[in-house]
């Protein structure tokens, strides 16, 4: 019998049989047999691919089977999709902060949506229908995919709810020249303890005049998503670091000032 800590987690062997994972040992039998029949040498075409199937097959009956193996088997399958989860609602509040701060960068600079170098543009009725249901299926999916991950989400801070993800980031800038071109996710997550970096957010580089500059530069910026707003402000406090030009509150200001 192949032990559940050597089985193939790419498979789910309750999707396999098609079955919910709470399906008693008669149901996990029967679903058995009936998709057995589909892969089974003696009732179809023994290829490669039956072949396969057939043998994921014998390897699920028997893991599923024994309540020590299923038991081993439920808590990895149950680890993989919890991480799978908390790795979905990470990506969606990145891609929801990021989205946050290049637009306050925009407005601060007086541009706006639909605007070309401060000037309003016109939009054609086309146009502006078909960004009408661009939003409407980025909202359903958006939707859809904060339905999957609300469980996580709610294991994830049962305990202790973070601040807001902007509260305790800071934005970094640095000149893309020389060393500055090496500068990378984990050239900046070296300069703090392991663990205290959550998430590393670049955005866009963009041309900038400093003081004893003669010339517009380019910088490159990214925003620095840390564990707690404790450690932002440590980080903040200790003031820059090499190759660093600039660093700041992605928010602005600091947390908690008016």
């Amino acid at each position: 019998m192949a032990p559940a800590g050597n089985s193939d987690m790419a498979t789910d062997y309750y999707e396999l049989l098609d079955i919910p994972a709470t399906a008693t040992e008669s149901e996990i039998r029967r679903a058995y047999r009936k998709t057995s029949l589909l892969y089974h040498p003696d009732k179809v075409k023994p290829t490669p691919e039956n072949l396969d199937k057939f043998q994921l097959l014998q390897t699920a009956i028997n893991i599923l089977t024994d309540p020590t193996e299923k038991t081993k088997y439920d808590q990895t399958r149950a680890a993989k999709l919890r991480r799978q989860a908390e790795t979905a609602a990470l990506d969606s509040r990145t891609r929801k902060m990021k989205e946050d701060l290049e637009r306050r960068e925009a407005e601060a600079k007086g541009g706006a949506p639909g605007s070309v170098n401060g000037t309003k543009r016109s939009w054609t009725d086309r146009e502006l229908e078909i960004k009408r249901i661009q939003e409407e299926n980025r909202t359903k999916l958006e939707a859809f995919r904060q339905k999957k991950v609300q469980e996580a989400e709610a294991r994830a801070h049962a305990e202790e709810k973070p601040s807001e993800d902007i509260d305790r980031s800071i934005k970094v800038c640095w000149v893309k020249e020389g060393e500055g071109l090496d500068i990378d996710q984990d050239a900046l997550e070296e300069n703090f303890p392991s663990g205290d970096v959550e998430d590393i957010i670049f955005l866009k580089d963009k041309k900038r005049r400093l003081e004893g500059r003669d010339k517009k530069i380019l910088l490159g910026t990214a925003v620095i998503v840390f564990r707690s707003l404790a450690i932002a402000k440590k980080a903040v406090a200790q003031g820059t670091w090499e190759g660093i030009e600039s660093l700041d509150w992605a928010a602005g200001k600091e947390p908690g000032t008016t």
